[in-house]
C-alpha cells in the first residue's frame, strides 16, 4: 500500500517508523526548517530527520494547500494518507488525495480536548483516563468522525512526557492495524457529539507561572501538565525559580509560605501545599531542596508568588 505521511513532531515518530516498516511510505510532508535558540540556527522537525534516516522522499512547503504543492504531493498517487501531529489544517484537495480522505490520530477521547494541547489538557483537569482517536479530516479542527479509539489510564503522578511517549506508542499500533481496512474503504464511522466538544489552545511561556492562591492539586496538575514545557515557575523574592520536582504536601500552609522539611521544600497554596523535591533558579542549575535552602536561606524568611502573575486564558474552552 502506497501512503503520504504527514507528520511534524516527536509524537509521530513512532508512527512512521511502524508504517515504514509494514506499508509502503511513499512521501514524508513536514513542516519546513525554523530558527532555534538564541542563535536562531535552522533545525529541522523531528520527523524531517527520520524520513532521511529512513531514507524517505522528503517534502517541506511552507503552505501544504497551495495549487503547486498539492500537485507535487498527489504526483505520488497514494492508496492512503495519513496525519500525526502535522501541526496545520489540510484543505479539501489534500483530502481529496485518496479515496477515503485523509486518517488523522489524536491524542485524546474525541470530542474531548481538540486542538493544539490534549495531553495537557487532560492532565491540567486531572482526568483519570485519555487515548487516542483516529478520525477522518474535515474542514473543522479536529471535528471528524470517528474511525476508531484506544483508551488509556492515566496514573497519578504520570506527566505530560510520560503520557506523551505512551500515547505516541499507542497511535502506531492503532494505525498499523486499522490502515488495510481503512483504505479499502470497510471501515464505519461515527459522528462526534459537539455538545460534549472542548478546545484546548496552544501552550506559552507565561503559563509557567503559578498563582499560590490556587488548590495544591490544581497546582500539582498544572505541574504534571507542563512537563517538560513550559515546566511551573514562582517569584521567591527577587529569584524565580522552576518547580522541576514536585509532589502534593501533607500539611497545611498559607499561600506563598514556605519552609524545608527534611529533604523537600513545602510550599503553601490556597488549599494544602506543594512538596518541592529540587528547583532552578534562575541563571542556576537545579538543586535539591536542602542545598538551596542552605544557599538561598533569605528566601525562606519572605513570602513566594508575589506579586501574583495576571489571569491567563483558559487553557480548556
Amino acid at each position: 500500500m502506497r501512503m503520504v505521511f504527514f507528520g511534524t513532531p516527536e509524537f509521530a515518530l513512532p508512527s512512521l517508523h511502524r508504517l515504514a516498516t509494514d506499508f509502503d511510505v511513499a512521501l514524508v510532508v513536514t513542516r519546513p526548517d525554523r530558527p532555534v535558540g538564541r542563535g536562531g540556527r535552522l533545525t529541522a522537525p523531528p520527523v524531517a530527520y527520520a524520513a532521511r534516516e529512513l531514507h524517505l522522499d522528503l517534502f517541506q512547503p511552507p503552505n501544504p494547500n497551495v495549487p503547486e504543492a498539492v500537485e507535487a504531493i498527489g504526483s505520488y498517487e497514494p492508496h492512503a494518507v495519513v496525519c500525526v501531529a502535522y501541526g496545520r489544517l489540510l484543505g479539501t484537495l489534500l483530502r481529496r488525495l485518496a479515496p477515503p480522505g485523509i486518517l488523522n490520530a489524536h491524542p485524546s477521547l474525541l470530542p474531548a480536548y481538540r486542538g493544539a494541547s490534549p495531553i495537557q489538557g487532560a492532565l491540567l483537569d486531572g482526568a483519570r483516563e485519555s487515548g487516542v482517536t483516529l478520525i477522518r479530516l474535515v474542514r473543522a479542527l479536529d471535528a471528524g468522525p470517528i474511525v476508531a479509539v484506544e483508551r488509556a489510564r492515566i496514573d497519578p503522578d504520570e506527566t505530560a512526557a510520560d503520557l506523551h511517549a505512551r500515547l505516541a506508542d499507542v497511535t502506531a499500533d492503532m494505525l498499523t492495524g486499522v490502515l488495510p481496512a481503512w483504505a479499502a474503504g470497510d471501515l464505519s464511522e461515527e459522528p462526534q457529539d459537539e455538545a460534549k466538544a472542548s478546545l484546548t489552545r496552544p501552550l506559552e511561556r507565561k503559563d509557567a507561572d503559578l498563582d499560590l492562591r490556587r488548590p495544591a492539586l490544581e497546582i500539582y496538575n498544572r505541574w504534571r501538565a507542563f512537563q517538560p514545557w513550559p515546566g511551573v515557575r514562582v517569584r521567591a523574592g527577587d529569584t524565580i525559580c522552576a518547580l522541576t520536582d514536585v509532589r502534593p504536601g501533607n500539611e497545611q500552609l498559607e499561600p506563598g509560605q514556605v519552609r524545608l522539611d527534611e529533604n523537600a521544600l513545602l510550599l503553601g497554596c490556597g488549599n494544602g501545599s506543594l512538596s518541592i523535591r529540587t528547583l532552578q533558579p534562575a541563571g542556576r542549575t537545579r538543586m535539591q531542596a536542602a542545598a538551596f535552602a542552605r544557599g538561598y536561606q533569605r528566601l525562606l524568611q519572605m513570602p513566594w508568588g508575589h506579586p501574583y502573575p495576571d489571569a491567563r486564558p483558559p487553557l480548556i474552552e
